[in-house]
């Protein structure tokens, strides 16, 4: 009767580090992905997990696969960097978005008053020549209310603003709806 030897434990060599490559492959994700905030995130981290666990087995094992860890650590805090990065950069974009359509609104605003205070207005004074001012801005048949919703406002003979010599003075009262503040938009003066 033979009996066999005892099977040798495994050699460091043999051993593989499959937390190594799954760090890896984790943290190439989360940077292809960077785009998809939640998805990088997730996946960084899975990446930093998986590497630093990979690191720590690389270093039992003999050091196998110790680089393909670290990259995978490195990668997921790339990935979740450069998601960070790209909600930043979509923020911004998108507040000099709004900030351009609250201008290309200032602007039809602007339009508006002027076209009210000098074409309606005048058109108004033609088929009432006995009377100065319109009993309401109704009255001129234009339309009365400014791009944001908001009813404009007519100011004629004695509430006239400085400055005005006759005809009549159109206000929008601005994105904000409050009269007397820097974005009021007033036929009397130019545009800001």
């Amino acid at each position: 009767m033979f009996t066999s030897a005892p099977e040798a434990a495994p050699s460091p060599q043999s051993q593989s580090n499959g937390l190594a490559v799954a760090g890896l492959v984790m943290g190439i994700l989360a940077v292809v992905f960077c785009w998809l905030w939640v998805i990088a995130f997730v996946l960084g981290v899975l990446g930093i997990v998986f590497g630093a666990v990979g690191m720590a087995k690389a270093k039992k094992i003999g050091g196998k696969n110790r680089g393909m860890a670290l990259a995978g650590l490195i990668l997921g805090v790339v990935g979740i960097i450069l998601g960070i990065v790209f909600i930043v950069v979509v923020v911004a974009a998108f507040e000099d978005y709004m900030k351009g359509s609250h201008r290309v609104t200032g602007r039809l605003a602007k339009h508006q008053v002027d076209r009210m205070a000098f074409e309606t207005y005048a058109e108004w004074a033609q088929t009432h020549p006995d009377t100065a001012c319109p009993a309401s801005i109704d009255e001129l048949n234009g339309d009365s209310i400014d791009p944001w919703g908001r009813p404009l406002k007519l100011f004629c003979g004695p509430t006239l603003p400085p400055g005005i010599r006759g005809g009549v003075g159109i206000l929008s009262v601005g994105p904000d709806g409050k009269e007397g503040t820097d974005d009021d938009v007033k036929s009397w003066e130019p545009y800001k």
